[in-house]
């Protein structure tokens, strides 16, 4: 039963872009994001987001035993300051700076997944809305044994133009039975062309 929640997990991307990379050293307060907005050097912005199991679901209504590729989903969660996670919170308590929305493709059947655990199991997009109306948008993909890349591909209001890289790594486990997953993102903001 387990390993079916790990993988329940994995297939609806809660681990979505996890790298197991460490945490880069450089880390901002969530005020330090506007820099980025203004510079043109990297810097590194660190999140917690709290996944909702509530939100989860497949677009065909399907159980996780009857995917097969193709299936979409689409989830939500919240984005907190990085550091104020703790194990059991629940994703929607007080605290929140922002809602994050995954939405993803499976390559094939949960058998599949578990019997080749190094695949590209989905391939994700994923929404960090802040409250102040700035966004961040990404892509990439994660495998089932755990590990996920993802190029940050913009931003929207105070964000708009930047780019980079976001790895993620699980910090425990909600009340809703989801992860809480700490993303690191490497940002830089592009020169006018």
């Amino acid at each position: 039963m387990k390993r079916i929640l790990k993988i329940t997990l994995f297939v609806s991307g809660l681990i979505a872009l996890v790298g197991l990379a460490a945490i880069a050293p450089r880390v901002m307060s969530l005020a330090g994001v506007q820099a980025v907005a203004q510079a043109d050097t990297v810097h590194t912005v660190t999140l917690d987001v709290s996944m909702d199991c509530n939100t989860f679901n497949y677009l065909r209504a399907i159980p996780l035993a009857q995917i097969v590729r193709g299936d979409s989903y689409i989830a939500n969660g919240k984005i907190f300051p990085a550091g104020a996670l703790v194990p059991g919170i629940n994703p929607n308590g007080p605290g929140s700076i922002g809602t994050w929305v995954s939405r993803g493709t499976s390559t094939a059947t949960l058998a599949e997944h578990l019997a080749n655990p190094s695949s590209y199991g989905v391939f994700e997009t994923a929404y960090f809305l802040l409250n102040d109306g700035r966004a961040l948008v990404t892509e990439g993909w994660f495998k089932p044994e755990g590990t996920g890349r993802s190029a940050v591909t913009g931003g929207m209001g105070g964000l708009s133009g930047v780019s980079g890289e976001v790895s993620g790594v699980e910090i425990g486990a909600n009340s809703t039975g989801c992860p809480n997953t700490r993303y690191t993102f490497h940002l830089e903001k592009q020169g006018r062309k």
